[in-house]
């Protein structure tokens, strides 16, 4: 009788159907809340295939056709800025701007939030891993209303297995107001950062 396809081999290693099951379990436990991230995640883990991060050239855009209206591609400098590099046809029309070419500390509206986007760049540089965040963005009146909710998936990048020069961004929208979406880089809004987490 053949052997099962979940018995591990004689090394110990797991069979394919083990090893899906262990990946729907850890794609099951992440805590990124949207399912096109979750998507893009996955597909940055597959590229790596074992090396701490995948290269730009891993990357094919014909393999996710769904995912590029919300990517963005940010290229680290040897300077500490960033500059982007590639902007997604969906997030340009969210942000209000085709801010390809430019440096982000050009057209991050604000001084305290182009500190926080900035430090979160910083960390998954830093780190060589992938980082997570949701913030809440509230009206500049009294009562603090809520006018958006970004969820944005950081994802280094390495030309050689060590140093990240290039950040892949997922990045989606949730609008209150649409009128909001064409001032989001003109406009300085006070936010609030719910979820911050280092995958």
């Amino acid at each position: 009788m053949p052997p099962s396809e979940d018995r591990a081999g004689s090394a110990g290693a797991p069979g394919p159907a083990e090893s899906a099951r262990v990946a729907d379990r850890d794609m099951a436990a992440m805590p990124i809340g949207d399912e096109r991230l979750l998507q893009l995640h996955a597909y940055w883990r597959h590229k790596a295939t074992g090396r701490p991060m995948p290269c730009r050239a891993d990357l094919d855009p014909i393999e996710i056709p769904q995912l590029l209206p919300h990517v963005m591609l940010v290229d680290v400098l040897r300077s500490g800025r960033y500059r982007y590099r590639l902007i997604g046809t969906e997030n340009a029309r969210e942000h209000g701007i085709n801010a390809t070419g430019c440096y982000l500390d050009e057209v991050l509206p604000g001084p305290e939030y182009q500190a926080h986007v900035i430090g979160l760049y910083d960390e998954c540089v830093r780190f060589r891993r992938p980082l997570y965040s949701e913030c809440l963005f509230l009206s500049p009146g009294q009562q603090g209303e809520l006018e958006r909710h970004t969820k944005v998936l950081f994802l280094p990048l390495s030309d050689d297995g060590e140093n990240v020069n290039i950040v892949l961004v997922g990045q989606v929208f949730f609008y209150i107001d649409a009128a909001v979406r064409d001032r989001h880089f003109i406009d300085t809004r006070r936010y609030k950062e719910i979820a911050h987490v280092l995958l």
